[in-house]
């Protein structure tokens, strides 16, 4: 128990047991109880009564608080109707229908520096602002032809579910077959063996990436030095680093991309 929590039970009265104060809605400081009432609007889809929000979400400092609600009526991500009295989250982008999402991502390719990347965005992000924001990606990467597609994803490796979205600014006659003589120079690169790799690296300036381990001669006799002395003081984790190329990371260089 710390120095400040030992203080606090010293005040209590006989027979009352100190406890840490939970995150509810009976917290202890209004900004506390703010935060928490904000969370809780975000989880409701549609716009709600004060009575049921405060009831269902145990928020009920909302309805006997005057301050409390009135900084929750002005906070940023709040939305009022006065004549309802209705509330609603207030999200980063109002998206209702799969053409607002595609005009807010050909905006902010518009916004991109000229010549830079083009500027994406994280489909947890669109999530965020619009339920189907996936779903809606989804069928936009089924478009037919494909050099009429107005998106381009990035998925994850492993599930295969998209990640980043981008407005596809190269459509229609400006999208062009890869040419003859960038495929026979693809074709024509040879990746060396693993026997004859660490050659061609080094001749390029290049090293293989190596574990903590491997560069370890006696990893056991480590580990042994370690034993009995705390992390901080030469001690080791256990924990192993990776060190990998993360330029080339979610790359797959047995493919074959022409």
């Amino acid at each position: 128990m710390s120095r400040k929590q030992k203080s606090s039970t010293s005040s209590l009265p006989p027979g009352q047991i100190y406890s840490q104060p939970s995150l509810t809605g009976s917290g202890t400081h209004d900004s506390a109880r703010l935060a928490l009432a904000v969370d809780a609007l975000k989880s409701e889809k549609s716009p709600v009564s004060l009575d049921d929000f405060a009831i269902r979400h145990g928020l009920e400092a909302l309805l006997r608080d005057q301050s409390l609600l009135q900084r929750f009526k002005e906070h940023e991500r709040v939305t009022w109707n006065e004549k309802s009295g209705s509330y609603s989250y207030k999200p980063d982008f109002d998206l209702r229908s799969p053409n607002d999402l595609l005009h807010l991502l050909e905006q902010r390719s518009k916004a991109s520096a000229p010549g830079g990347l083009s500027a994406g965005m994280k489909i947890s992000e669109l999530r965020e602002s619009y339920d189907h924001a996936r779903d809606a990606v989804e069928d936009f990467t089924k478009h037919e032809p494909r050099e009429e597609r107005k998106v381009l994803v990035l998925r994850g490796l492993k599930d295969g579910l998209i990640r980043h979205v981008y407005w596809n600014e190269i459509r229609g006659s400006d999208s062009k077959p890869v040419d003859d003589e960038f495929k026979e120079l693809w074709h024509a690169q040879k990746v060396p063996d693993a026997v004859d790799l660490p050659k061609a690296l080094a001749a390029e300036g290049l090293q293989m990436a190596k574990s903590d381990e491997s560069s370890n001669p006696n990893p056991q006799a480590a580990r042994g030095r370690g034993r009995g002395r705390g992390r901080g003081r030469g001690g080791f984790s256990g924990r192993k680093v990776k060190v990998q190329n993360t330029h080339l990371e979610g790359v797959d260089l047995s493919k074959d991309y022409v």
